[in-house]
């Protein structure tokens, strides 16, 4: 059975976070950082020619960002994929070059797989929440 949480398409950031059940933009921003394994930054912009907001997405390379806004109706698959072209773009993050198994090449992943890699990484994402906040009570 798919896991439908990334391919629905959505409407607006919030319908976004309800469907992939998760607290804020800031995990779509984590689930990305660590999908590609380099930094990201998210965030809901305005778009006033459309009067709805859009998420803009910036990909860090060793020498350039790149920032990609993305307008709703959005899945996170068709997010994922556009984020996909633009790592290759930017080619390999970091002065150690990982390993082929750290960082999936998400392009060449069909939507089964793809999903199965988003299944992980969203399961990184609520591991590392739940040790920020234990680390912030203490």
């Amino acid at each position: 059975m798919t896991d439908t949480r990334f391919t629905t398409v959505v409407d607006d950031t919030e319908q976004l976070l309800d469907v992939v059940d998760i607290d804020e933009i800031g995990d779509v921003e984590t689930l990305l950082m660590f999908l590609f394994a380099r930094p990201v930054a998210v965030e809901e912009v305005w778009d006033a020619d459309r009067d709805e907001t859009s998420l803009e997405v910036v990909l860090q390379g060793d020498d350039e960002a790149i920032s990609s806004t993305f307008d709703f109706p959005l899945s996170v698959i068709e997010l994922v994929r556009s984020c996909a072209h633009t790592v290759d773009d930017l080619g390999p993050y970091g002065v150690e070059v990982l390993q082929a198994d750290d960082v999936p090449n998400v392009t060449a992943l069909g939507d089964d797989g793809l999903i199965t890699v988003l299944q992980g990484a969203l399961g990184k994402v609520r591991i590392f929440n739940m040790v920020g906040d234990g680390e912030m009570s203490e």
